[in-house]
């Protein structure tokens, strides 16, 4: 039994490593000037473009929750993964800025049942480490992040830009099957429906406090994957060190993950706000820094700073929280969904209106409002076991 859930535990981290690679696919090809002469973009259709990822990945997440507690894990992710290695070719071939659009938003749909399973699985296999594995999922979060831009900047000569998208595809395909292959555990038998359980989940003390928290965290999380090398671009980067910057991004995302998932589960909350400060800090240098140097290295001090924001306080609610983990999961990541289209979309339109370092200026004071939320939501706690007492 134990070998059966790390097996699929395993395929769940190879499947999280293709909704990085999907996280990271407008930031990397939206920047290179064969798709901007394409589709004709602005930094406003950029914008849109990333923030229409996102409205697929919330359409998903509303689904997925209840779906993921019927259906199970290995299902969930089996049948996310085939539809990803659809759409991927789908958007390498669309001719226009509508068929870009409708593409992104089919392949966001398809990723959300990767997310809401890989973190539901975590969430009810390892109740006891909670904070090592979902870092763990993350870590391979990045992993596919990073492979987009680096494929895409080291194969740049040879490969186009649609080549290491359907290379993506066919691991996703790989993915897909793997899923099927493994003899797993069936999926609990479900006593309360899925129109009771969203209420049951709803209703839970504090909730609020990591909704807004996963809210924040991935709306900087998506615009710095979507954004990073316009930014860079804009302010005269080449593109193809642009594209290596943005992959150093998700270098430091892994390498804080790495150094760091096995001691948040010590404390939570105390990680969470420390990543938050670091993160504003690192933002506003990105954001305000002239030197050519600095610029180059802030990309990844950012994605170091704020790594255990998102996997940490997706844990924290897995532990308080323990019933109907698909919905939680499903639930939280609709709502973070919810960050993530309109944070790159803001960033975007202020961007094009008063300038990039403007639009990049809005993750420092989202950064500091998760430090603050977090502050609150602790406060609220020690509030309530008070009184408990």
């Amino acid at each position: 039994m134990r070998d059966s859930r790390e097996k699929l535990y395993l395929v769940s981290c190879a499947a999280m490593s293709v909704f990085g690679m999907v996280l990271a696919l407008p930031g990397t090809v939206l920047g290179l000037p064969e798709v901007v002469s394409r589709f004709d973009l602005t930094l406003a259709d950029r914008g849109v473009l990333i923030a229409t990822l996102f409205i697929g990945l919330l359409v998903g997440s509303v689904a997925s929750g209840p779906i993921v507690d019927a259906v199970g894990h290995r299902v969930s992710l089996a049948v996310s993964a085939a539809l990803i290695a659809v759409g991927l070719p789908l958007f390498s071939a669309a001719s226009s800025y509508p068929l870009a659009l409708i593409s992104l938003a089919a392949i966001g749909v398809a990723s959300a049942g990767i997310n809401t399973a890989a973190n539901a699985l975590c969430s009810e296999t390892f109740p006891h480490e909670l904070g090592r594995r979902m870092n763990g999922i993350a870590i391979a979060v990045g992993t596919g992040g990073l492979s987009m831009p680096a494929a895409t900047a080291l194969l740049g000569g040879s490969v186009s830009w649609s080549g290491v998208v359907n290379g993506g595809a066919m691991l996703a395909a790989a993915v897909a099957i793997s899923a099927l292959r493994i003899t797993a555990p069936g999926a609990s038998a479900i006593e309360v429906s899925a129109g009771a359980r969203i209420p049951a989940v709803l209703r839970q003390p504090g909730l609020i406090w990591f909704a807004l928290l996963v809210m924040c965290a991935a709306g900087t999380e998506a615009s710095m994957a979507g954004f990073t090398s316009t930014y860079l671009t804009t302010l005269g980067f080449t593109p193809k060190a642009a594209t290596w910057a943005l992959s150093s991004h998700w270098v430091g995302l892994i390498a804080g993950r790495l150094a760091l998932a096995r001691l948040v589960d010590r404390g939570k909350r105390r990680a969470i706000l420390a990543a938050a400060i670091a993160g504003a800090a690192a933002l506003l240098v990105l954001a305000t820094t002239a030197t050519t140097g600095v610029l180059a290295i802030a990309p990844f001090a950012v994605g170091l700073a704020i790594a255990i924001v998102m996997p940490t306080t997706l844990a924290l609610a897995g532990e308080r929280y323990r019933e109907h983990a698909g919905t939680l999961f499903g639930i939280l990541l609709t709502l973070a969904q919810a960050g993530a289209i309109v944070l790159p979309a803001a960033v975007g339109v202020v961007g094009e209106h008063s300038g990039v370092r403007a639009g990049m200026s809005i993750l420092v004071v989202n950064n500091l409002l998760v430090a603050a939320i977090c502050l609150k939501a602790a406060g609220r706690t020690r509030a309530a076991g008070t009184h408990r007492r």
